[in-house]
Order: structure tokens, then C-alpha cells, then sequence
């Protein structure tokens, strides 16, 4: 391998290492905060607790967690601008 065909080797190395690592450093995009709603069987009659999401806090759970749910979405944290619930 001679001298130049190196240096393009390193170059590209560098420049693929660095395309990979900066939209780690950005941090853009966020996710979605959402509200379960539980029920004890499938036909989704009887509540049996509900599950919400906070941008800043833990998870509250107020019931119990079943297999059968329904998912509302009740926020987003944008990792740019913060969080918004609805």
C-alpha cells in the first residue's frame, strides 16, 4: 500500500468513525409519552387499572397490569425543547 492510498484509508476511517458518533452527540428526535388503560380480559369491559408516563417523574400505576390494554398517546419529550403533555 503506498503513502497515498494510506492517507485515503485513514481519511475515510475517520470520516465513517465521525458520521457515526454525531447523531449520538446531537441528540435529536425524543419519544412519545403514553397512557395504558388495562382491562381484565379481551373484550376490554372491566378497568382494572391505568399506567401514565411523566416527562420529569416515574411512572404512575393506579390498578394492576394485564396482558389487555389500549395505549393513548399523552405526551412528548423532545430532547431539544423538553417535554409536553397533553
Amino acid at each position: 500500500m503506498n503513502k497515498i492510498s494510506f492517507i485515503r484509508a485513514a481519511i475515510v476511517g475517520i470520516l465513517l468513525m465521525t458520521s457515526s458518533v454525531t447523531p449520538v452527540l446531537a441528540q435529536t428526535g425524543g419519544y412519545y409519552l403514553y397512557e395504558y388503560t388495562y382491562y381484565s380480559d379481551s373484550s376490554h369491559t372491566q378497568l382494572v387499572g391505568i399506567l401514565s408516563e411523566h416527562c420529569y417523574e416515574p411512572a404512575t400505576l393506579s390498578g394492576e397490569v394485564t396482558q389487555y390494554y389500549t395505549r393513548v398517546r399523552s405526551g412528548y419529550y423532545s430532547y431539544s425543547e423538553g417535554c409536553v403533555e397533553y
